[in-house]
Formats: C-alpha cells, sequence, structure tokens
C-alpha cells in the first residue's frame, strides 16, 4: 500500500513538471490577457498604404497588427510594432481594409481589439497657389520687370514637371485674368471669376476634373471692413475628379496686403476675411460632405501677432484647417522666404517656413493627406540665392500633393 501511494505521487510530479514546461514553451495564454480596444487616434490614407495611430496601453512590449480585405478577416495579414502606430504598405489603390489590434503584456497577448476599416485614397492631386504679380512693370526695377518680358518665363514655371499641378489658384489677375487663361488654354481649363478681383482665377487640367459649379459673390469681410478692401472676394470652384466622379471645394484668395493702411488695422481685415472664409467653407463642407481647400496670398507670417489680431494662418488653423506645410511628409525649400526679392532677382530667407505668406489649407483632416510641401524655386546654376532671369514674379509658387479619402 505504501509502494502504491509512492507510485501515486511520482505520477503526479511528472505531470506537474510537464503542465509546466508546457507553459513556458507556449507564448500565448490559456486566457486571454484581457480585453483591448484601443481608440483610433488617426487614420492617414495615400494611395496604396494606410499609417494607423492608437491609444497605447502602459506595459506593452509590442503591438501586432492584422489587416485582411474582408470582415472575417480571412486571409489576414499579421505585423508587428514596437510603437502605437504602423503604416501598412503596398495596399491596392481605392480600396477597403478591415483591421484588429492586440498588445502583448506580461499577461500574454490580450484579445484582438474589435474589428475596425479604412480605405486608401480615393484619388490624389497637386494643388498650387501663386501669385503672378500681375503688373505691366514695376517702377523699381522698371523695365527688367516688365510684365510682357516674364510672361514666358511665368508660363513655363507653371508647367515646369516639378509643377504643372493639377489645380491652380492664382493671384493678383484682376487685369491679366483672359490673357492668363488664354496663355494656359492648351493644359488648363479656367474659370474667371465675374468681379475683377485679385485671386480671379482658378485653373484645372482638363482630364482630371471637370467644373461642376462656381460662386463668384462670396463676402469675407462684411461690415466689419469699408472701402477698396472689401473688393477682396475669393473666387471659388466645385470640381469633380473626373475618374471617380468625386467632387471637392475650392478656394482662391488674396486678403489686402494694406500698405496704404497703419500695420495692426492691415492685420485686422487680414484676420477677419481669413476667419470669415474658414467659417463658410465649413459650413459648406458639412451641407455638401465634400473635402475643402483654401489657397492663396494672406500677406501675414505663420506665428504673427500685431496688436492683438493672429495672423490668417493662426486663425485658420484655430477653425480646424489644416496648414499643408505642417502636415507633409516630406518638404522642399521651407528655409527661403515665398516671396522674392525682385530688385536684386534672389530669394529671402525664411527658417523653416516662417516667412511664408502663400499657403494652401485643407479640412477636414480625415478626408485629405499631403505627402510633400514644395516652395518651388529656379535658382542660377551654381548659386543657391541667385535666380534664373528673367524672374517670372515677385513670389514663388507653392504646391502641395494632397490624397482625398471619401
Amino acid at each position: 500500500m505504501k509502494r502504491k501511494n509512492i507510485l501515486v505521487l511520482l505520477l503526479l510530479f511528472v505531470v506537474t513538471i510537464t503542465i509546466a514546461c508546457t507553459k513556458t514553451t507556449d507564448t500565448t495564454p490559456e486566457e486571454p490577457g484581457g480585453a483591448y480596444n484601443p481608440e483610433i487616434v488617426a487614420v492617414t490614407s495615400y494611395s496604396t498604404n494606410i499609417k494607423l495611430e492608437w491609444e497605447s496601453l502602459s506595459g506593452v512590449s509590442k503591438y501586432e497588427i492584422r489587416y485582411a480585405e474582408t470582415e472575417d478577416m480571412e486571409n489576414a495579414t499579421a505585423l508587428e510594432s514596437d510603437v502605437a502606430s504602423l503604416d501598412i504598405k503596398n495596399l491596392k489603390k481605392s480600396h477597403s481594409y478591415y483591421f484588429q489590434i492586440r498588445a502583448s503584456t506580461s499577461d500574454g497577448w490580450t484579445d484582438w481589439s474589435s474589428v475596425n476599416t479604412a480605405n486608401t485614397a480615393t484619388f490624389e492631386a497637386a494643388v498650387t497657389t501663386y501669385n503672378i504679380l500681375g503688373i505691366e512693370a514695376d517702377p523699381v526695377v522698371e523695365p527688367e520687370f516688365a510684365w510682357h518680358l516674364r510672361k514666358d518665363a511665368l508660363k513655363s514655371m507653371i508647367l515646369q514637371s516639378n509643377n504643372n499641378a493639377d489645380i491652380v489658384g492664382f493671384q493678383e489677375t484682376r487685369e491679366l485674368a483672359d490673357e492668363l487663361s488664354g496663355m494656359l488654354q492648351d493644359h488648363y481649363d479656367c474659370h474667371v471669376s465675374e468681379r475683377e478681383v485679385s485671386a480671379r482665377v482658378i485653373a484645372w487640367k482638363p482630364e482630371k476634373f471637370e467644373l461642376v459649379s462656381y460662386d463668384d459673390n462670396i463676402d469675407i469681410f462684411g461690415t466689419e471692413v469699408t472701402g477698396q478692401n472689401t473688393a477682396r472676394y475669393p473666387t471659388h470652384v466645385r470640381l469633380k475628379e473626373i475618374e471617380t466622379g468625386k467632387e471637392v471645394l475650392v478656394y482662391n484668395v488674396h486678403v489686402p496686403a494694406g500698405s496704404n493702411l497703419p500695420r495692426e488695422e492691415a492685420q485686422r481685415i487680414r484676420s477677419v476675411g481669413a476667419q470669415k472664409l474658414a467659417v463658410y467653407a465649413k459650413q459648406k463642407e458639412q451641407e455638401t460632405g465634400l473635402p475643402v481647400i483654401i489657397m492663396g496670398d494672406f500677406n501675414g507670417y505663420p506665428e504673427t501677432v500685431i496688436d492683438g489680431h493672429s495672423s490668417a494662418c493662426i486663425i485658420m488653423k484655430e477653425e480646424g484647417l489644416e496648414d499643408t506645410f505642417d502636415k507633409a511628409l516630406e518638404r522642399t525649400n521651407i528655409n527661403y522666404a515665398t516671396t522674392v526679392n525682385r530688385a536684386t532677382s534672389s530669394v529671402k530667407p525664411g527658417q523653416n517656413g516662417s516667412s511664408r505668406i502663400d499657403y494652401i489649407f485643407t479640412y477636414p483632416s480625415t478626408q485629405i493627406a499631403v505627402t510633400t510641401y514644395e516652395i518651388l524655386i529656379n535658382f542660377e546654376v551654381g548659386s543657391s540665392s541667385r535666380l534664373q532671369k528673367p524672374v517670372p514674379s515677385d513670389h514663388h509658387p507653392v504646391k502641395s500633393v494632397l490624397y482625398f479619402t471619401y
């Protein structure tokens, strides 16, 4: 009897050791590590990749993300990340994907999260804003800077390979709108505002977009601004992307420089215009469900505050619009101003975008991603300060590539 009891105890010991060894070699616990349904902080969609950011969990050594083309996660692909974000690449264009997330903790892997969904971008578009200095001659450097001497250079700048955007907003086109649209007719369709305002022309590639509607009567100053500055109406078009049938709202504006006004009053006028345009465009986005592009010459540096009046850039961002400079993955020539020293035909410095007055804003963030931001500059060969002559304008074109998901 005593011998039998010893055999039973030995058998129990062997079973216990076997179970213990099995547990130490299995990375998945018998009981899941608990529920984990992180908040998805951001989904940024491009043509063939989606960047996910989610709420992190303390004490996590790594995360696993699995994604598939069906909600039941059949044939899912799994990837790991050491941080609470992941860029999923090599996806199909304009396509829906489903994904789940789990975390590895000291207790083992958590349960998979609920299934979420995201789409790659529906389409992309390159957008440029360009103040063309629409005057025949400038008295400071006349006759070198006369319009008829530089207009061919301007056309070349618009069409050169690193520009040649799908949508372009032009400022200082009050007198030159018809001539400009004629210059570009083999490459762009144009809407010319019935109002003789600075930002009178919006152009688009006819193989890429078609015009749905326009509005030349958007008042962004109301009764808060009087006199000649109230003539700075924006120009607006609603465009349809031909391949997908998706539409986008585009606004082009040039708020006053105010050289004839006290500095603080000019800043107030710009602030009023920016705020009213932002509110108006957001309202239209709510009504239509369509994303918004606002671009133009805002005549103020990004972070400037004068006598309590914020720059147009600050106002736009406070209203929830995004500056493509901030959002872009890649940025070019950001240590230069967006304006030119006409007298010397040279660039102006502007460390890390601090001397920009030309902008492209987008709204809402959930529908538009940005890959590139460029201040386009044609330098003389061998120089990083002197510009090729004739200099097309006293502004450089500013271009961004946008990806739309909706």
